[in-house]
């Protein structure tokens, strides 16, 4: 009977406990008891003792006994109310004999005696397995939903007419409607949705199954027309499911749609066969190396292309499963390699291999692999056999460090050997043998047989070093040797004495023969140097001061001649911005007449510690940077100032001659900064000779060539000075514009008592006239030369017989004379009576300075002077402090006069800084 019945009938009979039909009690199907006002039960029928699993007896309680602490005070609660005539429904957990507590729905309502409550009835109704079912319900609905919402998986439920029933939103989805379009289609209409060549299987799949129902399911795979998307690959599985009471059965459908699942498998089909393309055609190898199990669990086809079958011999090795492969020296570097990856960290190395016999040079890229743990429990790698790229590194490596022809180590290897010597040895020395011979072959001979000249000398050099030696190429014939351990004078003496030897021994290439001129270098590690550029330099250096067949030994001070280069060069730079720079003018005079016809703009430089430098002095050091450039158009500038000062100041002025060298000619356009610096000053091109030496034009750069044309089509005049000096031929006066030769001075020094001089010149001068070129001879100094060059009709005459360069001054005043008069030098002759000596700077404008020593002739000496003569240019002045050595003893002297000879010397006469030191020089002359 219903809850609610059974209610009621309490309610029209329980006016009165006497009047309780005790027929309906007993046998109503929920449990019914009464409780007194106390609220203990008083009565009860079996299906209460059933539900709760006690005896009648052990119910006979008050009711709290039963209800689950939690629940207790809002029963009391509702039991009050029913106490007060009210009906109450609740829910309570009621505690079985078993120990679980049951959820029951519980009504109570008042019981009158005579108009009084004497107590209540009870129903009791179990809700435990209603409210499991609702749950299970519940969570049927909310797995159907779950599975409804999975991407591409869809429910239909048909009539066995095929008429569909029910179905999810996914469903409508397959074939691209919505929802209510489905309810609208016939069975026909979606039959006619499956592909036309799989509607016949599909028919038959669908009779299986009505005539099969013991069959679970069925599965088939068809395709359905999706609106947008076309046919589209599905499965299906369909069953046929009647449930009790239920009229017909129903097919339901779970669908599955696998045209994304198909997409990605064809995509991973095409992957696999290009990856299995690339391993058939791939020089690499990839594999993976399971750390923890010590074992290759994959790699690919390469992997045995590369280790030859060897992998499996070697796979189940523990550690490192090459280990049994590697050359013994090359197994740290690989261990090394393991542990970084066991950090974390990818490398890369190569080791090598060998399999009978044979080396095999391989190449790793390795990979850390980590477990969710962040520990690396394997690597992947990729591999190559790098054997044949090694081979062709040997043979680039022996290309590109080794000496083409004489197959020694070159420059750049010895210095890598150098290094790690640095590194191995405590001391050793380093020599430089140079053969000062290969460039002069090369230019007579040709370079054939210049190559053989290298052979030959390598060669010869080779049999007489010891075999713990080093022997290299540093270019040209010149060659390095390394000894190690040996710095002791001693020793590098006698080694040097040997291999001077060697010049006394013939080369003979072909049919010709040669006496090598050899000369060395040595410089020593580590007093000289501690790193390998540094010992090559100091090396060179010492070779640089060695004279033919004979050596030098690097000193880390400088001789004076090398103290002071060093000094000029740093202080080059600055010379034009300090206005150091200046001109001198060395007149050209008609040779008859001694008229000035032109001039010869010299440069000067006025140091301020090394007092006046000639040209020859830091015009080379200026062609060591860029200030060549510089210097030669500043005199440029300077010669075209001072003729528009002349023609300012009214002089009678003459073409000037400027010195320019082909490094000019060739940088930038010389001719244009002589247009621009000409228009500048309001010069005449006529008023400007460009003088070029004999030697330059065997450049014969077309760049020079277009330079001097310019220039003479401008109106400038060109001059090919120091004619007859170098090599230059007939065919380069025809080739470029020369206007004027002049005749060099070593031919005015022996005119007089050299016949073949006295031919040279007067061919020159027949040449010329015929070429109408004119001529200059320079360095004319005597009247006997004079006379001669007048009977060879020689019209122009440049030299020291008629004038010195002379300072602008006095130039400007010679012009204003016009003419001047010859006059014989006296030539001062070097003392017949001198000894050899030595000189060195002790202190220079207040300064200490400490370099080597340069040797010098001294020439006579009083009792407060010494002369000597020297090749050296030293300033003269307060400031500085020299110390001759003239028999070990040391003298310290200051210079306070200096004159400049004819044959190139330097006379100079110095004060005794202590007098008692006069008598040493006295005993040496008189002992000379």
């Amino acid at each position: 009977m219903p809850l609610k019945k059974g209610l009621q009938a309490l309610l029209k009979r329980g006016q009165d406990v006497s009047v309780i039909d005790e027929h309906f009690v007993e046998n109503h199907p929920d449990a019914i008891y009464t409780l007194d006002l106390l609220g203990r039960v008083t009565r009860l029928n079996d299906k209460t003792s059933l539900l709760l699993g006690y005896t009648r007896q052990d119910l006979m309680n008050h009711f709290k006994h039963f209800v689950h602490p939690d629940d207790q005070d809002s029963t009391v609660d509702h039991f009050q109310q029913v106490m007060q005539g009210k009906s109450e429904t609740y829910t309570a957990r009621i505690r079985h004999s078993k120990g679980q507590y049951l959820e029951l729905m519980i009504v109570n309502i008042p019981i009158f005696a005579n108009g009084l409550i004497v107590g209540a009835y009870g129903i009791a109704r179990d809700l435990t397995t209603s409210r499991l079912m609702k749950q299970q319900m519940d969570s049927i609905q909310f797995d159907q939903q779950l599975v409804e919402t999975l991407p591409g998986i869809a429910l239909a439920a048909f009539s066995e007419e095929g008429h569909l029933v029910r179905s999810s939103e996914s469903f409508a989805e397959l074939f691209g409607l919505q929802p209510a379009q489905l309810k609208t289609l016939s069975n026909q209409d979606l039959l006619q949705r499956i592909h036309p060549a799989d509607q016949q299987e599909f028919r038959e799949y669908l009779e299986l199954l009505k005539t099969n129902r013991c069959l679970s399911s069925l599965d088939i795979e068809t395709r359905l027309l999706h609106r947008q998307h076309g046919y589209q690959d599905v499965f299906c599985r369909c069953a046929f499911h009647q449930a009790e009471h239920q009229p017909q059965a129903e097919l339901t459908c779970v669908l599955y749609n696998l045209s994304e699942h198909k997409s990605l498998d064809k995509q991973l089909h095409a992957e696999k066969e290009k990856f299995l393309s690339f391993q058939q055609v791939s020089t690499s190898a990839i594999y993976r190396y399971d750390i923890t199990q010590h074992k290759i669990d994959f790699h690919t086809r390469g992997f045995e292309n590369i280790f030859d079958g060897l992998l499996h011999r070697h796979e189940q090795v523990d550690g490192i499963w090459e280990k049994g492969l590697i050359l013994a020296e090359d197994q740290p570097k690989v261990e090394a390699s393991y542990e970084r990856i066991l950090a974390h960290h990818e490398t890369e190395v190569s080791y090598r291999i060998q399999h009978d016999g044979a080396i095999h040079w391989i190449l790793e890229n390795r990979t850390p692999i980590s477990n969710p743990s962040g520990a690396v429990f394997a690597f992947q790698s990729v591999i190559q056999d790098i054997t044949q790229l090694k081979q062709q590194e040997e043979k680039i490596f022996q290309l590109a460090m080794h000496d083409r022809v004489t197959g020694l180590p070159n420059r750049t290897l010895v210095l890598e050997q150098m290094a790690q010597w640095i590194a191995t040895y405590s001391t050793f020395s380093v020599l430089t043998v140079s053969y000062n011979t290969l460039q002069d072959i090369n230019h007579d001979f040709g370079y054939s047989i210049g190559d053989k000249w290298l052979s030959k000398t390598a060669t010869q050099l080779l049999y007489h070093l010891p075999t713990a030696s080093y022997f290299g190429h540093l270019y040209g014939d010149e060659y390095i040797i390394l000894f190690p351990n040996v710095v002791a004078e001693c020793s590098i003496n006698k080694i040097c004495e040997e291999l001077l030897e060697l010049s006394k021994q013939k080369i003979i290439i072909d049919s010709y023969e040669w006496y090598p001129s050899i000369a060395i270098g040595v410089s020593r590690f580590p007093e000289d140097a501690d790193s390998a550029e540094e010992l090559v330099k100091a090396a060179s250096i010492a070779l640089g001061r060695a004279r033919a067949n004979d050596y030098s030994v690097y000193s880390s001070t400088f001789n004076i001649e090398t103290y002071r280069r060093h000094q000029l060069q740093k202080s080059i730079r600055t010379s034009i911005r300090r206005n150091e720079l200046f001109l001198e003018y060395q007149p050209k005079v008609n040779a008859w007449s001694g008229t000035i016809i032109g001039a010869e703009a010299l440069i000067r430089w006025q140091h301020p510690v090394w007092g006046r430098i000639p040209p020859n002095d830091f015009i080379p050091l200026s062609e060591e940077s860029e200030m060549h450039i510089l210097i030669a158009d500043w005199v440029l500038e300077e010669t075209c100032r001072n003729i528009n000062q002349w023609i300012l100041a009214g002089l009678p002025i003459v073409p000037i001659s400027i010195n320019v060298s082909p490094k000019r000619l060739i940088h930038g356009n010389f001719a244009e900064t002589c247009q621009e610096t000409l228009n500048r000053f309001g010069v005449s091109p006529s008023m400007l000779e460009i003088e070029i030496l004999e030697t330059d034009v065997l450049f014969d750069n077309s760049k020079i060539q277009q330079s001097l044309q310019t220039l003479s089509q401008m109106g400038i005049k060109i001059a090919l000075d120091d004619f007859g000096k170098g090599y230059s031929s007939i065919s380069y006066l025809q080739q470029y514009p020369i206007d004027t030769i002049k005749i060099d001075r070593q031919f005015a020094t022996t005119l007089i008592q050299d016949k073949k001089t006295q031919s040279v010149v007067r061919s020159v001068l027949f040449m010329a006239k015929e070429f109408g070129m004119d001529v200059v001879a320079e360095g004319v100094e005597t009247m006997e030369q004079l006379h001669f060059l007048r009977q060879l009709h020689c019209t122009t005459i440049q030299g020291y017989l008629f004038s010195k360069p002379l300072p602008k001054a006095d130039f400007e005043r010679t012009m204003q004379a016009r003419q001047i008069r010859a006059t014989e030098a006296m030539t001062i002759a070097t003392n017949n009576r001198t000894i050899d000596a030595s000189i060195t700077i002790q202190r220079l404008n207040g300064q200490d300075i400490t370099v080597g020593r340069t040797d010098i002739s001294v020439s006579k000496g009083t009792m407060h002077s010494v002369s000597f003569y020297s090749t050296l240019h030293l300033p003269v002045h307060e400031g500085i402090e020299l110390v001759l050595i003239l028999n070990q003893q040391p003298i310290p002297v200051r210079p306070t006069q200096t004159i400049e000879l004819d044959n190139g010397l330097m006379e100079y006469e110095c004060q005794y800084l202590d007098l008692t030191q006069s008598h040493l020089v006295f005993q040496a002359l008189q002992s000379s």
